[in-house]
């Protein structure tokens, strides 16, 4: 029997109270092939799913393995930072950019950085760029500008540490990285593309402090924000 062209198209949508409900079609009440259509649409989110999964741990490896990180508080932290960084709402906009960290030596007049552009890293952008094309959405109003400006290479230096806070660490690490999108016109409209009306319209009236502390809490690191400004102001009263 032929499907209709509809079949499959049934979807659960994510509520507020991390509940779901499905986004249905008045004739989808009529039809007789909707358990089908629901199993089947199901099984597609659990594949799309998986892969991006999958797509999160590789992106995290290459991130991990192209840095340049010499303590291990640090790389600990870093390791959980992207982690749950990926898992974020605002987590998408970072498959456009490939972000990468260095730790620079203490008391350094200069540092000197080495990016070896791999068949790996090549491989990686070339299928982020794909999967890009495989689900581009329609055309979005101009306020919001488009995700089409290409991959985007965001290096993060670090040039001290708080030992045996890691909540500190994970601030600096949150804050470095938000005020590298919130600071630079296509960060902005990276994040202004998945932004709801209200939240676009408040993140434009922003300066760039603001949006920095924003995007820390958006992404779920307030409390790491909260733990470096108290070690920050305690380094500097001592």
């Amino acid at each position: 029997m032929e499907k209709k062209d509809c079949f499959g198209s049934l979807k659960d949508i994510d509520l507020n109270n991390s509940q779901t409900t499905n986004q249905a079609r008045l004739e989808c009440r009529s039809c007789e092939e909707i358990r089908d259509c629901l199993r089947y649409s199901k099984q597609m989110m659990e594949e799309k799913k998986e892969k991006d999964e999958l797509r999160k741990q590789n992106m995290i490896s290459q991130i991990i393995d192209l840095s340049h990180i010499t303590s291990n508080e640090i790389g600990s932290c870093l390791l959980e930072f992207l982690s749950r960084i990926y898992s974020s709402p605002l987590g998408m906009i970072l498959f456009k950019n490939l972000l990468l960290f260095y730790e620079a030596p203490p008391n350094s007049s200069s540092f000197n950085l080495t990016i070896p552009i791999s068949r790996t890293v090549i491989n990686l952008i070339r299928e982020e760029e794909n999967e890009m094309r495989d689900s581009a959405s329609p055309p979005v109003s101009p306020q919001r500008g488009g995700l089409d400006e290409g991959f985007t290479l965001r290096i993060v230096l670090f040039q001290r540490s708080f030992p045996d806070h890691p909540k500190a660490n994970m601030g600096m690490i949150a804050y470095e990285v938000a005020r590298s999108f919130a600071s630079d016109d296509l960060g902005i409209r990276q994040i202004l593309q998945i932004l709801s009306d209200v939240e676009m319209n408040l993140f434009k009236k922003m300066d760039i402090d603001l949006r920095t502390n924003w995007l820390v809490e958006k992404w779920g690191f307030g409390d790491d924000f909260e733990a470096l400004k108290k070690e920050m102001a305690s380094v500097e009263g001592s």
